[in-house]
């Protein structure tokens, strides 16, 4: 037992001191995050004060901006409802799919003249033939086995009846179902070519914006370049916080055994201490209040 609590001990300590390290390199890539947010706010701002150097062309490439992420909202939107169609058309010919399923299955259906005709069969032969007591319980099995097929065979008739007329609507629903989706993907394409053109609209205005235009882009490169490095070091926190949930875990898990070992040790030892007071107060010894609570607690009492 003590060899087991000191290995875990060590266990708890080796990942504790995981975790330690774990907090730590979270912390100094939150640090990192933050210092490259910081330049990448400086780059913007370098960048805009070059830009702003061509009020007009910028103003004019600010409008065209607005209209390009407008469309690309709208292009967006159109996918989300073409997507919604296609998942539409999915289910309805899952729907399809177990029609047919169902109807393939009925293929194998008895008619009801075929059930009544062997039902009668039976039913002649318990009239005419002498049969022992197994053979008569075997045969009363049958004849109700085809009078329950015989009361059920009336509904499977009518649901064939009506599954071809189901298949019909379904797959028209589906036809329309496909006609939306490719109207909204039509749709998203043409606005995709109007986003592309007025981003190409963008770039021929930025053309136009002199000797600052260069160094307006290299400060913009810098910007993407910080938040990129932002982005990739909020991965790694993103890795690291799981990780430190992991080991979180795994030290609860340790302390919820370590508690479950000290309750199982300290009732073990109230046990025995109760042992002991009985057999003290079956001798007409002086209990301690230790031992009495222990006996008192094994009796159930407090």
């Amino acid at each position: 037992m003590a060899r087991n609590s000191a290995t875990e001990k060590d266990k708890f300590g080796a990942i504790l001191d995981q975790l330690r390290k774990v907090q730590a390199a979270n912390r100094v890539l939150i640090r990192g995050i933050q210092e490259a947010k910081n330049r990448a706010w400086e780059w913007r701002d370098r960048r805009d004060e070059l830009r702003s150097e061509a009020p007009v062309v910028h103003e004019e490439m600010s409008d065209q901006r607005t209209r390009r992420d407008e469309l690309n909202a709208e292009v967006q939107h159109q996918k989300k409802l073409r997507d919604e169609a296609n998942e539409h058309v999915r289910l309805l010919q899952e729907q399809l799919h177990e029609l047919r399923a169902q109807r393939d299955n009925q293929r194998n259906y008895i008619p009801l003249e075929e059930l009544q005709r062997q039902f009668r069969e039976l039913e002649w032969k318990q009239q005419t033939t002498t049969l022992t007591v197994e053979e008569e319980r075997i045969l009363l099995d049958e004849m109700e086995r085809l009078s329950k097929a015989m009361e059920t065979a009336p509904t499977h008739t009518s649901q064939s009846a009506n599954q071809s007329e189901e298949m019909d609507e379904l797959w028209q629903e589906i036809q329309e179902a496909r006609d939306k989706a490719q109207e909204h993907h039509e749709k998203m394409i043409a606005l995709v070519e109007e986003a592309q053109q007025t981003h190409r609209s963008i770039l021929g205005l930025s053309q136009g914006l002199g000797p600052a235009r260069s160094e307006g882009d290299e400060a913009h490169q810098e910007y993407v370049k910080c938040l990129q490095e932002a982005d990739e070091m909020r991965e790694r926190v993103d890795v690291l916080r799981e990780q430190e949930r992991e080991l979180k875990s795994q030290l609860d898990s340790i302390r919820k055994d370590q508690k479950a070992s000290r309750q199982a040790q300290e009732q073990a030892a109230m046990e025995k201490l109760a042992e002991q007071a009985k057999a003290k107060q079956q001798a007409g010894q002086k209990l301690s209040m230790e031992e009495l609570r222990a006996l008192m607690e094994s009796d159930g009492i407090g």
